[in-house]
């Protein structure tokens, strides 16, 4: 195999099957229409800025909505027990995750195991194609990624420095643009998934 087609499709351990301004753009019927019933999620600059701790009135909606569709909805977090686990509890989350660890599979297998929904049924909500985009494609499950709340996520410089470099990759080979959403061309009806 050549150095270039196997850079392409190293790529596409990168690309979303969806990729949206905002949860809040997210159509749940058109999720639970493709067989989707199991909603995991990422928390920091997805739901909520990486300095807030209260989850807003949007965002218990969509968790609402979420169970409202007959969907199970998972927290899944790289961010402290404590941390996680109090939003959650705000939120109205009943399953959630802290410490995932992604990209690493660890975590999402254990998921797995405790909600045995099959992968055609769980899609991973994130704001980042290294981590959230990434641990979702190494599971064969679908994703939805989603502009970051915050560019300053207090986090990993190195994280933001290779997401930029994915971003540019992907942008040269047509894959996918920064800021050019996919939602219009699908009309909510997420034919992709």
């Amino acid at each position: 195999m050549s150095k270039k087609k196997k850079g392409f499709l190293m790529l596409n351990y990168f690309k979303p099957s969806i990729y949206l301004e905002s949860y809040k753009k997210i159509n749940l019927d058109s999720l639970r229409n493709s067989g989707i019933k199991l909603v995991m999620c990422d928390m920091d600059n997805t739901l909520i800025g990486w300095n807030e701790r209260i989850p807003s009135p949007n965002v218990i909606n969509f968790v609402k909505s979420v169970y409202a569709q007959n969907m199970e909805f998972v927290l899944f977090s790289n961010n402290v027990r404590s941390r996680v686990e109090n939003f959650a509890k705000k939120a109205g989350i009943k399953n959630y995750f802290w410490d995932c660890k992604k990209p690493l599979l660890g975590k999402m297998k254990f998921v797995r195991k405790l909600l045995p929904y099959k992968e055609s049924e769980i899609v991973l909500i994130g704001d980042q194609l290294i981590t959230d985009v990434l641990v979702a494609n190494r599971s064969h499950i679908k994703s939805i990624l989603i502009t970051p709340l915050s560019r300053n996520d207090g986090g990993s410089k190195l994280v933001g420095f290779l997401e930029n470099i994915v971003f540019k990759r992907l942008a040269q080979k047509n894959i996918l643009h920064e800021g050019f959403y996919n939602e219009g061309e699908l009309g909510g009806n997420y034919e992709i998934l």
